[in-house]
């Protein structure tokens, strides 16, 4: 087969999918794709997440698809990675199968010449294969959707099941389909990938749509009547079903492996803290790298990656973050992020210790669109200038935080911390004695294990920032930690003031502020305050209330602490972290760095001159005896409902001062390897930044 021609030209000559030869390898033998002999691959940089859902409506699928143009756009875009289709979300396959359905309009083996095009350029190919959402198999194949309690059919983005075939389909809406190992959906599956991995030199798969949800399908119902669980305990339900998800993924491992030992697996939506139903369970532990998808513009903004990157670096993970070339997300034909915007986040995703992966999606005629590769082209000509500093470095920091996997308690503490440039890493038993401070939000986390060994960790030196709610036991009706006061009971008001005392007053206003969210009230034991309470008049109720908002507050001071330090542990009477994440208010973030600097949690990396929209990540990398301080500053804009990259001011006059056990012997800049002046003081290397825009990286070589 000559790969240049045309596939029209294929389709004119009648030449149908059965007569192409199959690429592919005989059962058991290694892959070899141009030479290359197999081995899991070393983690490219440069990916693109290529989504093709096509429904059967639209005709001349793949008819465009050129192996020249397909090139072009890859090198175009500096691109050494790509994921390319299967199956989509309308159940439809797009090589020959046996097992599924060939898209109606499809008359080739498109699958098969993506990945002849790729594998002759050297660009990895994974195979994606959609699970949780598949329409045809859905309408063809009830019994294998998803079901609740009543049994009803469960679905994503509002989806009316009695729709009439004219109304307005919502974005995003599909039915769920169950792949628990118990049911035959899942039996269905391993048929078809075992199909694919007999067909292809396969690179890797990439499975998608795991979701946060239940099931009681006639295939899951059995298999817990078969556990005996019983069926009205939600708890028991999820733990069945999330053993049953784990043990399906356990075999689509074991089935790839057989054949391709090297290939790379990954599961989609379980490497999120925030999707805690499939985090607890650690379903990510069956991924060979952990990528996380994300669009920042309109899925929570830009500041997600660092605290998820840094917990899966920690767990020894490669680590891939995703975006997309989409304004606002997947499926949108014609939307377009600008160049500046995919280059800013590909550089944060490399300070963070990532790969760069960002989606598109293929025209349903197979030609790739240019326009979109010459964006993705002017970030990844960047990403090829400073890639070698990013992945392999592991994120170094004295400053814990403990993930308690309460999303708004988790992200508001992390959003202060980057604002105010205090690197961090994820605090757990593993790492504990390597850290000098830790913090824990506010929502409740400990075991009583854990809270024993935080408590030795404080009598040896350790030092402790508690968050409200964060140090209660599993009952919520006393703490496990030496706060230096006892839980006293619930706020009985609906917000609350905090006065301040001098020894937290930097950059805070000396009269009673606003806390939206009342704090906990407490005793005091042996513990110091630092900040009280002060309590309103009353709560706003229709039958008491003042002016427009909230009730003024009372001219004395409640007897309840909003601050107490016990020695190396300083406790807050209010959620400051979901306060922040909701409301931003930066008294609060004042205040809680005031806290952080009186207990001496000297960071590692200080830095100073550098906007708060700025951010900096520290990582350490040992085999190439350097650490790289990244350095990016463009803000995210609000605009309509998306964030908006856009604006690259020159940044100046901003000073790192960086405290690391190895003796530095030079330090130098990213991308230009200019060599930086340093001063060296008691282990303290002082720099000044030269001026930069968007991004710089500071390496100090030992």
């Amino acid at each position: 087969m000559n790969a240049n021609i045309h596939r029209r030209d294929f389709i004119k000559a009648g030449i149908l999918a059965a007569t192409l030869p199959v690429i592919g390898i005989a059962e058991g033998q290694p892959d070899s794709v141009n030479g290359r002999q197999a081995g899991r691959p070393a983690l490219r940089m440069r990916q693109v997440h290529l989504d093709f859902h096509t429904s059967e409506f639209v005709p001349g699928i793949g008819e465009e698809f050129n192996k020249q143009q397909w090139q072009n756009a890859l090198r175009a875009g500096h691109v050494n990675h790509i994921n390319i289709f299967a199956k989509c979300h309308h159940s439809w396959s797009y090589y020959p199968t046996s097992i599924g359905n060939v898209h109606p309009n499809l008359k080739f083996d498109l699958l098969g010449a993506q990945i002849a095009a790729c594998h002759e350029i050297d660009v990895f190919c994974p195979i994606y294969y959609t699970v949780g959402w598949s329409a045809h198999e859905a309408e063809t194949h009830p019994e294998w959707c998803v079901r609740d309690k009543d049994g009803a059919i469960v679905a994503s983005g509002g989806l009316n099941l009695n729709a009439k075939p004219s109304e307005v389909k919502p974005h995003t809406a599909w039915k769920y389909l169950c792949a628990a190992a118990s049911g035959s959906y899942h039996a269905y599956i391993m048929r078809q990938v075992e199909e694919i991995c007999q067909k292809y030199p396969v690179d890797g798969f990439w499975f998608d749509i795991y979701h946060d949800h239940d099931c009681h399908c006639h295939f899951c119902v059995a298999r817990m009547k078969q556990e005996n669980v019983d069926l009205e305990d939600k708890d028991a339900v999820t733990r069945s079903y999330v053993s049953s998800i784990k043990e399906h993924m356990r075999q689509m491992r074991e089935l790839v492996a057989r054949f391709h030992p090297n290939a790379t697996v990954y599961f989609n939506s379980a490497t999120h803290p925030g999707d805690t139903f499939l985090f607890k369970k650690r379903l990510f532990d069956l991924n060979t790298q952990q990528e996380l998808e994300d669009l920042p513009t309109t899925w929570g903004g830009y500041d997600k990656l660092p605290i998820e990157a840094k917990y899966h670096l920690g767990e020894g993970s490669r680590v891939v973050a995703m975006s997309g070339k989409f304004h606002k997300s997947w499926g949108e034909f014609g939307g377009f992020k600008s160049a500046d915007a995919i280059k800013y986040e590909a550089a944060a995703m490399i300070a963070n210790g990532a790969a760069c992966n960002f989606g598109d999606q293929l025209h349903p005629s197979g030609q790739m669109d240019m326009s979109t590769y010459h964006n993705i082209g002017e970030a990844y000509a960047y990403v090829e200038k400073i890639e070698d500093y990013g992945p392999g470095g592991i994120p170094y920091s004295k400053l814990g935080v403990w993930l308690t996997l309460g999303d708004e308690a988790d992200r508001g503490t992390v959003n202060m911390l980057l604002e105010m440039h205090y690197d961090f890493v994820p605090a757990s038993e593993k790492n504990l004695d390597q850290l000098t401070t830790v913090i824990i939000p506010s929502q409740p986390c400990l075991s009583s294990a854990q809270a024993a060994l935080i408590s030795a960790w404080v009598k040896r030196g350790g030092k402790l920032l508690v968050l409200e709610a964060g140090a209660f036991d599993q009952q919520k009706t006393r703490f496990q930690l030496d706060l230096g006061a006892d839980y006293f009971g619930a706020p009985e008001y609906d917000c609350d003031y905090t006065v301040v005392q001098t020894g937290l007053s930097a950059n805070i206003v000396s009269s009673p502020f606003l806390n939206y969210s009342p704090g906990l009230r407490t005793k005091l034991t042996t513990g110091q305050p630092l900040a009280m309470i002060r309590e309103p008049y009353f709560s706003r109720t229709y039958g008491h209330y003042n002016g427009h908002a909230n009730t003024p507050y009372r001219l004395e001071d409640s007897t309840f602490p909003a601050v107490v330090r016990n020695g190396n542990v300083l406790f807050f009477a209010h959620p400051l972290d979901r306060l922040y994440y909701a409301n931003g208010v930066r008294l609060h973030r004042e205040l809680f760095k005031n806290a952080l600097d009186l207990l001496g949690a000297d960071p590692v990396l200080k830095v100073t001159g550098l906007p708060s929209s700025g951010r900096v990540s520290l990582l350490r990398q040992n085999r190439n005896n350097r650490y790289v301080a990244h350095l990016l500053y463009s803000p995210a804009l609000q605009r309509g409902d998306c964030k908006v990259i856009e604006d690259f001011p020159s940044i100046s006059s901003v000073k790192l001062e960086v405290r690391v056990p190895e003796r530095v012997a030079k330090v130098r800049s990213i991308p230009d390897g200019e060599t930086i002046a340093f001063t060296y003081q008691s282990g303290m290397v002082q720099v000044a930044v030269p001026t930069f825009t968007m991004h710089t990286g500071v390496v100090l070589d030992y």
